[in-house]
């Protein structure tokens, strides 16, 4: 019997008490997929800065990480690829900075990170250069193991619809994103309608109000004026915060309570708590993760003892429905060769679906980029390739992954109806994922490509723009071939629009080649684990029947003290099971609950 437990005061000790009594029910798929989702730890965090050009975005960046010359600033220059930075390890010593090109990445010093990233960079407007890099890494003395990413994505051309897609659509991850205004004027139309788009999928969004200092009379009315606006137009209280980046940087030379207080004043530190606070979140969302699938593994234990209880309380009408319900587990059985066929069709109608799909998405792709370039000819591309070249990786990108998820979904609809609990489902997508990253590639392969690129920190923007998904299909979307299509775009770019046009047609087919490579690795994967563990559902299933059905008939036979003494046994654990319950539901809701302000977001 289950012993009522003294209560939990944490959520571990929440799930240690829940995995008890799974077990104790023989639920051992569900506390063991529980702890493994504990054991997974905090999903990597990164904090997303994005605002239109000469908004400060990037002296923000700067003070946020406490060094005046991390990103490149000045009021003439726009860096033209995303910047992250990551706390500085013996591999990524401080004063370097890589540059990430599609397939590989180079090492440089840091002083020269300008020439790569802005759009005056040297490197940047040399003809000669062949690949430019769309994103580059910098280790950060001053972040420690632990901290999150800081990303400054690209300045020029103001706020692209692609940037929201870039950095606003990782819901799992424990992403921030900083949209950064400044203090001359309210929010903008373009500014609204990327917040609106940002709000719509992330809930920790934050606006920087910038150039405090230089508007010192006029910049808290346009914060509240920003507020309001922000509440008539999305319906939500959006954090409005103003800042100072240059009393900021000014009280890093500072010592003492004169910095301290130069950071409070300067709106800083404001920012930095309403973003810890969000950030929060999202470390507990393994914790949270794993006390949603214990509590779904005790509903099926309080279903299972509510069941015993009904047998022993109404024998009579309880012994026909066990006997329907084990003829019709008996017929499922006997139809699971004619079932086997039916899933084989199905899983052809998914792929076909998921390729119909990605000819769309290519084709809306290849079809804007040709009316840009027929409308703008190729001198416009010419002008920043680094910028249009990481656009169309990024688009690449979220048509595989929008398609790999689109067959991903049309699986879980298959799978979701045949397990009572998603434990089963999970665990095969987890399966599929892991094909899909890999695909055909061999072990050397992968290990090569994947040296120095796979970690988060290495994959930025693409990853944020699509999804988890692409947060753990990584590397496997961008196969070998993908990679060296993506780093053509550059020089064709540069040998004329026809060069760009062909460069992009093969780029297409390569695509499409690496999604089908993609979609048959996962079927092969994902077939005979949906009929095994399908199979092996229908047993444990069926004995479970019988059992009960056992339990009918000796409960018919019972006398009442015998019936009595059963019924308080189940009774007390029916209780136990509903406290442990709501105990976790209470854990769940207390760790992904966001407030709505925190201290200093009214400043």
């Amino acid at each position: 019997m289950v012993q009522p437990g003294q209560g939990e005061s944490t959520p571990r000790s929440a799930l240690a008490e829940a995995t008890k009594i799974l077990r104790t029910y023989g639920r051992t798929q569900a506390a063991d997929l529980a702890e493994s989702k504990l054991a997974a730890g905090p999903p990597a965090r990164s904090i997303v800065v994005v605002g239109e050009v000469k908004r400060g975005k990037s002296a923000l960046v700067n003070a946020l990480i406490g060094e005046p010359d991390a990103s490149p600033v000045d009021v003439d220059v726009a860096t033209s690829a995303a910047v992250q930075f990551v706390p500085a390890t013996e591999s990524r010593p401080a004063g370097t900075a890589e540059l990430v090109f599609p397939g590989t990445a180079r090492q440089i010093p840091r002083a020269e990170l300008a020439d790569w990233v802005t759009v005056t960079g040297r490197r940047v407007t040399d003809a000669q250069i062949d690949a430019l890099p769309t994103r580059a890494v910098v280790p950060v003395a001053g972040l420690v193991p632990g901290d999150p990413i800081i990303i400054d994505t690209p300045g020029a051309g103001g706020l692209e619809p692609m940037h929201a897609q870039l950095a606003l659509q990782s819901t799992e991850r424990a992403c921030v994103i900083v949209v950064v205004c400044d203090a001359t004027s309210p929010i903008s139309a373009p500014e609204m309608a990327f917040i609106g788009e940002a709000a719509a999928t992330v809930e920790s969004v934050i606006v920087a109000v910038t150039k405090t200092d230089k508007n010192i009379r006029r910049w808290r009315p346009i914060v509240d004026e920003n507020r309001r606006l922000l509440r008539e137009h999305l319906r939500r209280d959006i954090p409005v915060i103003g800042v100072s980046s240059t009393l900021a940087a000014a009280a890093a030379t500072m010592d003492g309570a004169q910095r301290q207080a130069a950071l409070e004043a300067s709106g800083l530190n404001d920012l930095r708590r309403a973003i810890a606070a969000r950030l929060a979140l999202g470390e507990q969302l393994p914790v949270a993760d794993a006390l949603r699938t214990a509590a779904e593994g005790l509903r099926g234990v309080h279903s299972t003892i509510t069941q015993d209880i009904k047998i022993i309380q109404n024998t009579a009408t309880v012994l026909p429905d066990l006997t329907a319900e084990r003829d019709r587990l008996a017929e499922l059985k006997d139809q699971a060769g004619q079932w086997e066929h039916y899933l084989s069709r199905d899983l052809t109608l998914a792929r076909q679906a998921a390729m119909t799909h990605l000819d769309e998405q290519l084709e809306h792709i290849r079809t804007r980029w040709s009316e840009q370039i027929s409308k703008h000819g190729v001198k416009v591309l010419r002008s920043n390739p680094q910028i249009f070249t990481a656009q169309i990786e990024a688009e690449l990108l979220a048509a595989m992954t929008s398609t790999c998820q689109l067959f991903l979904d049309r699986l879980y609809a298959m799978v979701e109806p045949l397990f009572p609990t998603s434990d089963n489902w999970q665990e095969i997508y987890q399966l599929m994922l892991g094909a899909m990253a890999f695909g055909e590639l061999k072990t050397g392969e992968v290990a090569k490509k994947t040296k120095g690129l796979i970690d988060p920190t290495m994959l930025s923007m693409g990853s944020i723009g699509t999804s988890a998904l692409g947060m753990v299909l990584g590397i496997g979307l961008w196969g070998a071939p993908v990679w060296i299509a993506v780093n053509m775009g550059y020089r064709a770019m540069r040998n004329g629009k026809q060069n760009l046009l062909n460069w992009m047609r093969e780029t297409m087919g390569t695509v499409k080649t690496q999604v089908v490579r993609m979609l048959e690795a996962s079927i092969s994967i994902a077939r005979p684990e949906i009929v095994i563990r399908y199979r092996e559902h229908l047993r444990t299933q069926m004995e479970e029947i019988q059992r009960q059905l056992v339990e009918a008939r000796e409960a018919a036979q019972q006398d009442e003290a015998t019936k009595d003494r059963n019924l308080k046994r189940l009774s007390t654990n029916q209780r136990v099971v509903t406290a442990k319950l709501a105990a976790l539901e209470n854990q769940i809701a207390t760790l992904t609950t966001v407030p709505d302000r925190v201290a200093g977001e009214a400043s």
